[in-house]
């Protein structure tokens, strides 16, 4: 049997994580406008008051609306984007140390879950084997099924494994909104207005390719953002700023060092 290379499969893995850091701002989608979510965040806005940010400059609101981002004990974060023709969908719930939900990224399908700061994946047989670069090769890509398919993994976090924990990224929440919400370029303010009812400041990517809406009560949190054109189409929300997340650890864990048996190496 061919020899499975740990590393190989670490970066492909790694690849795949990397679509959420390239500036989302500059372009995104989803096929809805709104949501229940969305509709229910934005009635508990109703009562805050203004935060002032709309008369900041353009990099103070962003700085601000991240930093208010980071601070914030948990967030939801839904919908789709698409890039240069790659599309990721995100259905997420993220706090500190915790997350659940599922992300699909170049058509792979991802469960996860983070538990005390432990990222946990599950995929299929055949998306492993696509992340592996093994999906042309029948013999390996069964047994990496057999072993992996639709069973959770623990991210590795050893050194060796660098890559690898870097899909663990959709899980983590600071790093998953910087990632979505720094611009390759310079932001402008566009102006004012609502989204879903709660007053906000939009800001425009410096290309024109994407629009991020900021709410101007209470903490300047990010609620929305939409693309502007057909090369970054659609929207994602922010919702449930700071409501409680429960997340259990699988116990169904299969440990991925196991990947070296397959091919007697695991460099």
């Amino acid at each position: 049997m061919n020899q499975i290379n740990r590393r190989r499969v670490a970066a492909g893995a790694a690849a795949l994580a990397l679509l959420a850091g390239g500036g989302v701002l500059a372009g995104c989608g989803s096929d809805s406008s709104s949501s229940g979510a969305a509709t229910t965040a934005a009635a508990d806005t109703s009562t805050l008051p203004a935060n002032g940010v709309e008369k900041l400059s353009a990099q103070e609101i962003l700085d601000a609306s991240l930093k208010a981002a980071n601070a914030a004990a948990s967030v939801t974060v839904t919908g789709s984007i698409t890039q240069e023709g790659q599309e990721i969908s995100l259905d997420l719930a993220l706090g500190t140390d915790a997350a659940d939900g599922t992300f699909s990224a170049q058509g792979i399908n991802a469960e996860i879950r983070v538990v005390d700061g432990k990222s946990y994946l599950k995929l299929s047989g055949e998306d492993f084997a696509k992340i592996a670069g093994q999906d042309d090769n029948p013999e390996v890509a069964q047994a990496i099924s057999s072993l992996l398919g639709d069973k959770w993994i623990a991210v590795p976090e050893d050194s060796d494994d660098d890559d690898l924990a870097g899909l663990g990224q959709f899980g983590q929440k600071d790093s998953l909104l910087e990632g979505i919400l720094q611009p390759d370029g310079a932001v402008t303010v566009k102006g004012t207005g609502e989204v879903n009812g709660t007053p906000v400041v939009f800001l425009d990517s410096s290309d024109g390719e994407g629009t991020l809406a900021i709410q101007t009560v209470g903490e300047p949190y990010p609620i929305q953002i939409k693309g502007a054109d057909s090369s970054s189409s659609g929207q994602i929300d922010f919702t449930n700023w700071n409501e409680p997340i429960s997340v259990t650890a699988p116990t169904d864990v299969v440990d991925l060092s196991a990947l070296a048996d397959l091919g007697g190496s695991s460099n």
